[in-house]
């Protein structure tokens, strides 16, 4: 089976047009049409349903893609490092993923480091949450990925950095003067989490799992901002890890840590059984030497610590 035949097969899947795919593929639509059909007689099945303009794959052809994603993915990357290894050709593009939280509180000063050291090296950033960012990176449509874990991982990883999780109310709140808090002590409080494909709120929810506790969630929301908004409107109370509850981000807020101290961590992932790239290696070995540079050292880790046993208003005038 050829290579294009799967590529054919993919663009119109995810185009659901053979006009669309022909134009995408530079092919005219009838030698598209003619590639499909080939890769139907070879495999015996069909593979899409034509509903007037557009069409959907059918149970096979939704069973195919995913694989021939897949093959075409190790095939593309199986040609660069070999063309690299040769010496014909350097793969200097790097697919890294990670939230949009992620990027614009941690990763944009390291990044910027490696742009400025090593011009010749492309990033193509791509956004998105924990489970998409995992997928992707196994897929082999990320090189790497900078997320949050929750239970097991299907990729190698290692730790970026570790930070703690805070309660975070509007000043005047009843907890806001709470030195700790616990889960028994929200269970009447409608609490305001991010969607469980991000695991920060994974993570929240086991906590109260754990204590026994159902939380009343009532809203998710996927953007911090927005979040810190309805908790200034009393629509309810969250949680957010220490990039977002630093002093300065809580103009009317409060962030109080939990009695038994809650942690998420941030872990960059690769997929365990596909080559790096030279350059997608290098920025792999760049972000963990700048964050291990960031990390606190284990007498600032305490100090900070018992700071943080204390409830955290922004002083405002």
């Amino acid at each position: 089976m050829e290579v294009n035949l799967l590529k054919a097969f993919v663009a119109v899947a995810e185009t659901r047009s053979i006009t669309r795919a022909a134009a995408s593929l530079n092919l005219t639509q009838s030698a598209l049409s003619r590639q499909i059909a080939r890769l139907e007689g070879e495999l015996g099945s069909r593979l899409f349903e034509r509903y007037g303009r557009h069409v959907e794959c059918t149970a096979d052809g939704q069973f195919l893609l995913p694989l021939a994603q897949v093959v075409i993915a190790r095939t593309d990357e199986t040609i660069s490092l070999m063309r690299e290894r040769a010496g014909v050709q350097a793969a200097n593009v790097v697919r890294l993923g990670a939230s949009g939280m992620v990027f614009a509180h941690y990763l944009t000063p390291i990044l910027g480091k490696f742009m400025a050291a090593d011009p010749r090296v492309k990033l193509d950033l791509v956004e998105g949450n924990d489970v998409e960012l995992e997928e992707a990176v196994i897929a082999g449509k990320l090189d790497c990925a900078c997320y949050t874990p929750w239970a097991t991982s299907r990729a190698a990883g290692r730790l970026i950095t570790t930070e703690e999780m805070f309660l975070v109310v509007p000043v005047g709140h009843p907890l806001a003067s709470s030195p700790t808090v616990t889960p028994e002590m929200l269970a009447d409080q409608r609490l305001l989490l991010p969607p469980p494909f991000y695991n920060t709120s994974n993570i929240i929810m086991d906590v109260f799992r754990v204590a026994g506790v159902k939380p009343k969630v009532s809203y998710r929301a996927v953007y911090p901002e927005l979040l810190k908004n309805l908790v200034r409107e009393g629509m309810g109370v969250t949680t957010m890890p220490e990039m977002l509850a630093r002093p300065e981000t809580l103009d009317g807020l409060v962030a109080i840590p939990f009695e038994r101290r809650v942690d998420r961590k941030i872990v960059l992932i690769h997929a365990f059984d596909r080559p790096l790239t030279a350059a997608a290696r290098t920025l792999i070995a760049h972000i963990r030497r700048q964050a291990a540079a960031m990390s606190p050292k284990p007498a600032q880790r305490r100090a900070v610590s018992d700071r943080s046993r204390r409830p955290r208003p922004l002083a405002t005038d």
